[in-house]
Formats: structure tokens, sequence, C-alpha cells
């Protein structure tokens, strides 16, 4: 879709993007990718030095499961810099099936404590937790503070228009 090429040649470091399929969270008509065009869009992205992040982030469903890791195994064949995934079953299946693909930790997972986020980084090698909109900034400093961990990127979003949240912007941070 033209959403990356614009967001590319806008000089964006790092693009995410989904499937058109019910894998991704945002799996509106128009906005996604079939996986030719995914290839395209990352042979593009490539091309300009901007990384590529695969939306994995919706629940996998029995009895489609396969779909889920279709995917997972769709972003591994097209070397996408890193996975968004928020099913703990998908982020067992990406890490046993495909060690050396990067997991990041979904919003849609809800890791907001201390335990849930050592758990998923030790268990799954996850690299990156995006964390819930709904803590505090005080309950995002202590769970960051004492979940500890080799490599952990603990980022959060921070939704500047929270009334109009379809058209809210959200600017990832790094804590």
């Amino acid at each position: 879709p033209a959403a990356l090429r614009a967001a590319v040649d806008s000089g964006a470091d790092a693009v995410y993007c989904g499937l058109a399929n019910e894998t991704n969270a945002r799996n509106f008509a128009g906005l996604n990718f079939t996986t030719d065009l995914l290839e395209q869009g990352i042979a593009y992205a490539r091309g300009h030095g901007t990384k590529v992040l695969l939306a994995v982030n919706s629940f996998a469903t029995a009895p489609r499961t396969q779909l889920w890791f279709d995917a997972i195994d769709t972003a591994a064949r097209l070397g996408v810099d890193a996975v968004i995934v928020a099913d703990i079953g998908v982020a067992s299946y990406a890490a046993e099936r495909h060690p050396q693909l990067r997991l990041h930790l979904s919003v849609q997972a809800g890791a907001s404590s201390p335990e849930a986020i050592r758990y998923y980084c030790s268990e799954f090698n996850v690299k990156r937790v995006v964390l819930p909109r709904i803590l505090t900034v005080t309950e995002i400093a202590a769970a960051l503070s004492e979940a500890t961990g080799e490599g952990i990127d603990k980022r959060t979003i921070v939704v500047t228009n929270p009334i109009k949240s379809l058209g809210a912007h959200q600017v990832s941070v790094k804590l």
C-alpha cells in the first residue's frame, strides 16, 4: 500500500505493517499486504534504509491457528526486521521455529507487570515490549525499573489525543 511508500519517502526509520488477513489488529480493507506486496514493500523499504516490522498481533483462534503460524513463517522467509506478537501461542511458535526472528511484544498482549515482561523476554526471547496505554507514568516507571534483563528494549506508546483515538498521534518512547 501507498502508506508504506509515503512513510519511507518521508524518512521513517521503521514501518510496521500487517498481512491482509485476521492475523493483525488493523485488518482493514486497503490497509494491509498480500505476501507479494509485502515482499515488494520490504525491498522498497530496505532500498531506503528503513526497517520493516510485521504485526501478527491479533489472537489466534482455533481451529485456524495455522493462519497465524503461516504469517510467522512468511515473516521469517521474507526476512522482516521484527514481528510484533500478542498471542502467547504465536510467540511460542515463533521462538521455537524461528529463533533468529526478532520478536516484539504488542500492546495487545497487555504485559503490565515486571513478572509478565520478564516472562515474555525469557521464555520467547522478546526484545521489545510495548506497554499498555492505560498505565500511568508512575506505573510504567515501576514496571520497567523492576523488569531488568539482557537486551530488553522497553517502550510505551504515548497517545497525544486520547479523545479521538482513531486519529491519535502515537509516539514510541524508549524508556
